[in-house]
């Protein structure tokens, strides 16, 4: 069990060939940025030592381990050689931007560090489903008999964020905006500023993962993409004004704490 931190001598492949150790592991300590560069030569590591189990481990508590499927080990310090391999190499990951473009940062570690030929293409990213809640809290021509209070608002908005969403308030200000309907305070993600364009409210309707809105337009877009994922908030109009389905609602005269989260949780993960 020995851990490898200089490279001036030996490379990676050069322990692999010579000792043909049976299990290995690379210790990559570095920031998102890095690691995604370094998965397409991890994987040519491997493809070129079949014979040799090639793990890796990543800093706890960051959460880089999604990009290798879960199967990556956490650990506390890059410093000690980890139990249960026969080498443990410490990846520097040496920058390459004083070469002026003569190498990629990733070829410059396969160069430098790991002792291959040079791999500068970068490994296609799982998909995953969207994390962005549309909210709409505010309608432009009966705001108040449909508008939440600000609070409501808010506490509807930490919900979000506490059950692992992104929230992102979808309202355009268009040519009939409403002066009634200033932002919220706590409102840090917006599409405000944007110009108004009834496609690109669509898109984004169509990228998200669930919508809560008041009667408005937004809802009825909604409505027509993801019912299953709309929630209605309701107040003087009930949502059976607008459609016969069977859609979620919640009463933002008297909120219940929590509601949001659940649906979400139950609803829509």
């Amino acid at each position: 069990m020995k851990l490898i931190t200089s490279y001036a001598g030996k490379k990676v492949v050069d322990y692999l060939i010579l000792e043909k150790p049976k299990k290995v592991c690379l210790i990559f300590w570095h920031g998102l940025g890095d690691v995604i560069m370094f998965l397409s030569p991890l994987s040519e590591l491997r493809a070129l030592f079949p014979g040799t189990q090639i793990d890796i481990a990543l800093q706890d508590g960051v959460g880089q381990e999604v990009l290798f499927k879960d199967d990556a080990i956490l650990i506390d310090s890059p410093n000690e050689a980890i139990e249960g391999y026969d080498y443990t190499f410490q990846i520097h990951f040496p920058m390459s931007e004083h070469l002026n473009g003569a190498y990629t940062k990733q070829g410059w570690c396969c160069v430098q560090e790991l002792g291959i030929d040079p791999v500068d293409d970068y490994t296609e990213l799982p998909n995953y489903k969207s994390k962005l809640v549309a909210c709409h809290f505010q309608a432009t021509a009966l705001p108040d008999p449909v508008n939440p209070s600000e609070e409501t608002a808010e506490q509807i908005w930490n919900e979000i964020l506490e059950a692992g969403f992104i929230p992102i308030e979808a309202f355009f200000q268009h040519k009939y905006y409403n002066p009634v309907n200033a932002k919220f305070g706590f409102v840090d993600c917006t599409i405000r500023r944007a110009k108004p364009s009834i496609t690109s409210l669509i898109s984004l309707y169509q990228h998200c993962a669930a919508s809560i809105s008041v009667g408005s337009g937004n809802f009825h877009i909604s409505m027509a993409i993801m019912p299953e994922r709309t929630l209605y908030l309701e107040k003087e109009f009930l949502v059976k004004c607008y459609t016969k389905q069977d859609i979620a609602t919640v009463d933002i005269n008297n909120y219940e704490k929590g509601k949001v989260k659940e649906w979400l949780n139950t609803k829509v993960l």
